[in-house]
């Protein structure tokens, strides 16, 4: 059972754990100087140095008024030498920013500390927190943030590329490969379920399972469906693989040229000649391409009411997001205002938009700006931070 408290002075420390992955660790800085800007002190901590961060950490706390981020819960099973978690020990309220669906985080979620909270990227991801883990822990809604270039500004008109996309080809295209090991019945309902959402992309898997069970009359506890949605969550990978591939795909065969900085797109069976592809590079050397590109394409990575931080990072680089749609993003964000919006199930009508917006280039650079309008002062991480700040704060009592 979760144990809160109040305190009558508010917690002005925080603890961030740097995560092993570039992405991870840029969000987590840009956050610190979001918390620095607000008068906290912040402490930068390293699971690759454990011992020294343990004794930073102890040094650093102060029980009750000092708290914890992990991405990824990447520090979260930080231990005293005596076996036991620091957290609980230290009295620390612990934040865990989770930026995949929370079915690949089930011992994170129970994970035994006092007062843990996890911060989720999507809606749904929350609302399944909430729903298959009632009591055991809170969570929120946090989306991820963009990131603006530090060099000279590129004007619009004299960029280099007119559409980019980031991001590696995962050839996850073997369904027997992922069922291997499943009774009849299972085989038959993972299959009966991918067919669904390859055709159904608004349902998240979750959706897409329960669906399938509906419909022979089958109605599971709660228990049950969420570990079965954890035994099929190999079909979330799949979904991104597939719906990256049908996107370039249609956009390359339609004579769109596309650069690409990632791996395995010389895999992809399209006309490759409108693929310009480029080597993978660090996370952080992808926000100056951002900055030199018109148009930046974006695939949701399955998230059904979230965004990713592409869109905003876009935005941010004066530069037009190309993206899917999620319920997020159709709420907050207006086709042809400060976006561009297209759906995986109308794939037909993609490159003839595109090809329509990069003959009306004025047009193009009026939505860049609207979309920079919007972006600046709200979506990025150290805007994170402060959002962080007002839960944490709410969170305390």
């Amino acid at each position: 059972m979760m144990e809160w408290k109040a305190d009558e002075v508010f917690m002005k420390k925080i603890i961030i754990f740097e995560s092993a992955t570039d992405s991870l660790k840029t969000f987590a800085h840009l956050m610190a100087e979001g918390f620095r800007q607000n008068g906290y002190q912040v402490l930068a901590a390293d699971m690759a140095r454990e011992k020294h961060s343990r004794e930073e950490i102890y040094a650093f706390s102060e029980p009750g008024r000092t708290a914890a981020l992990f991405f990824n819960h990447a520090g979260m099973n930080l231990l005293t030498e005596a076996g036991v978690s620091v957290w609980n020990e230290l009295d620390v309220d612990c934040y865990d920013f989770i930026v995949d669906h929370p079915m690949y985080y089930h011992a994170a979620i129970i994970f035994p500390i006092r007062r843990l909270t996890f911060l989720c990227v999507d809606e749904y991801h929350q609302k399944f927190i909430q729903r298959f883990y009632p009591g055991t822990v809170r969570s929120f809604f946090l989306p991820l943030a963009g990131i603006k270039n530090k060099g000279p500004e590129i004007p619009f008109e004299q960029r280099s590329m007119d559409i980019l996309f980031t991001g590696a080809y995962l050839i996850d295209d073997n369904v027997e490969y992922h069922i291997q090991g499943l009774g009849e019945g299972l085989r038959q309902l993972w299959m009966e379920c991918y067919e669904l959402l390859c055709t159904q992309t608004n349902f998240t898997l979750e959706h897409g399972l329960e669906y399938c069970f509906k419909k022979k009359g089958l109605s599971l506890p709660e228990d049950d469906l969420r570990d079965t949605v954890r035994l099929f969550q190999d079909m979330d990978g799949m979904l991104r693989s597939r719906a990256r591939a049908e996107v370039i795909r249609t956009l390359a065969n339609a004579d769109v040229k596309v650069h690409i900085y990632g791996e395995g797109w010389q895999y992809l069976d399209c006309k490759q000649e409108n693929l310009v592809l480029h080597d993978r590079i660090p996370f952080d050397e992808t926000i100056p391409l951002t900055a030199d590109a018109r148009i930046v394409l974006n695939v949701m990575p399955w998230f059904k009411s979230g965004v990713h931080d592409r869109v905003y990072s876009a935005m941010l680089n004066q530069s037009v997001c190309l993206t899917d749609g999620s319920e997020y993003v159709n709420r907050t964000l207006t086709d042809g205002n400060e976006v561009l919006l297209y759906s995986l199930e109308r794939l037909d009508e993609l490159p003839v938009k595109v090809k329509e917006y990069l003959q009306k280039p004025q047009e193009l650079k009026q939505i860049a700006q609207r979309g920079y309008e919007y972006a600046r002062d709200t979506q990025t991480w150290q805007q994170r931070g402060k959002q962080l700040i007002e839960i944490m704060r709410n969170n305390q009592v």
